[in-house]
């Protein structure tokens, strides 16, 4: 295939969205539809649950990893080259979970798995910011975050069906072969957005650049409060999968086969989110479309609040706050990303890296935080999400300015142009 970088009037494919997203998918089907099988597994490689919980952190903790230095490379080697060797070792480590006989080794295989997955994602946004700016670019990552979506919906009913037909060995077959997929993908289909000529000075310069990118994001401080505002926002979404089976199943008696219609409704919320997003973009500038969104989820994380200090014991009344608060990084998520990634037009590949590795590590610590603080009910819970609401309200208007125009806020769509 022909790099859209290296002939500037190359548009870029059509389907490429859809190919970006289903390479993003990589990673909520390696958690999503993982957990399913956490007590089958605890059972069969004779520990506990709560040791076998580990390999979803070591997974996270992996998969920022991957992503923090599979950025820089890719702005130094390009897309594609990082995406194919992620997808390698996410294949390798997979195979030898296959034959792992204790817990330990799995840990390890997790965070292996995920260092490639890391590396492998990294590199969708970063084409989006190649390709486009401004509202352009927040459209493109809505449209890539709606088909996305299907992933969560889906992947713990795949989950479920693969353990009951094939034990748990068959959810790692099934993410072996849907990483095969996605070599063949980056090999075949996906364009390279950085052009040799950006590649060969990028790869003269010494290996220190690689930390130096990072410490041009470090001080921007606007760009960083957009960051912290989408790491506290996302947070709740960790904080909501950590602790989703204690709520459901333990809290309100939801059984093991219904889980995954309750988890579901939420990723619902969140796609119907994420069109309304699309077409308030027509209307309004990203930044702005942010601010409601998380005062709209911070009201929902009130009402959440609110009702299990009055000690709420009906679902639907903890369901309805719920869906408003997940929804609404559908609204968030997208506009974040855009603004962020504004600051960065010659470094997208590290500004890009460090933005998601800061939202894993940020959601892994909430989530360990909101675990930590159970009491049996649902009030830590609540008041962690009602927090995280609280402090991207805080970030968003006092560190980010989120009320004050970005420089390139004028709508614009254009082809990639090597630097």
């Amino acid at each position: 295939m022909t790099s859209i970088a290296s002939n500037p009037d190359e548009k870029a494919p059509r389907w490429l969205v859809v190919w970006l997203a289903a390479l993003v998918s990589l990673t909520p089907f390696s958690i999503d539809s993982y957990l399913p099988a956490i007590p089958a597994m605890a059972a069969a490689l004779d520990t506990e649950v709560e040791r076998m919980q580990y390999s979803v952190s070591s997974f996270l903790l992996g998969f920022a990893l991957g992503q923090l230095f599979g950025g820089p490379l890719s702005d130094r080697w390009g897309r594609r080259l990082v995406g194919t060797i992620g997808l390698s070792i996410y294949i390798a480590s997979s195979l030898l979970v296959l034959f792992t006989d204790h817990v330990d080794q799995l840990i390890i295989l997790r965070f292996c798995q995920a260092v490639g997955g890391g590396f492998a994602t990294v590199i969708c946004a970063a084409i989006v910011r190649d390709l486009h700016s401004g509202r352009e670019a927040a459209k493109i990552i809505s449209l890539i975050s709606t088909i996305m979506l299907i992933a969560p919906l889906i992947a713990p009913v795949i989950g479920s069906a693969l353990l009951a037909v094939g034990g748990w060995q068959s959810i790692f077959v099934f993410l072996l072969l849907y990483a095969l997929a996605m070599l063949v993908l980056v090999q075949l289909l996906l364009p390279e957005t950085v052009s040799r000529f950006t590649r060969a000075r990028r790869q003269m310069m010494p290996l220190k650049s690689l930390v130096g990118s990072y410490g041009q994001v470090l001080r921007n401080p606007r760009a960083i409060g957009f960051l912290i505002a989408q790491a506290c926002v996302s947070g709740s979404m960790f904080i909501y999968i950590t602790t989703a089976p204690f709520v459901f199943m333990d809290y309100f008696g939801v059984s093991a086969n219904q889980f995954p219609l309750f988890f579901g409704i939420c990723v619902l919320g969140l796609i119907c989110m994420v069109q309304v997003n699309i077409r308030l973009l027509n209307f309004f500038e990203p930044r702005n479309i942010l601010l409601a969104g998380i005062v709209l989820q911070l009201l929902g994380c009130g009402l959440l609040l609110l009702g299990t200090m009055t000690g709420v014991k009906e679902l639907t009344l903890w369901m309805i706050p719920l869906v408003l608060v997940m929804s609404c990084i559908g609204i968030t998520g997208p506009n974040a990303a855009a603004c962020y990634l504004e600051f960065f037009p010659k470094i997208s590949g590290s500004a890009n890296a460090l933005y998601g590795a800061a939202l894993f590590i940020t959601g892994g610590i909430l989530g360990g935080m909101a675990s930590s603080l159970h009491t049996g009910t649902l009030t830590p819970i609540a008041g962690s999400m009602a927090g995280c609401a609280f402090v991207a309200l805080l970030s968003a208007l006092f560190v980010a300015k989120v009320r004050q125009p970005i420089e390139s806020d004028i709508p614009a769509t254009r082809r990639f142009t090597p630097r």
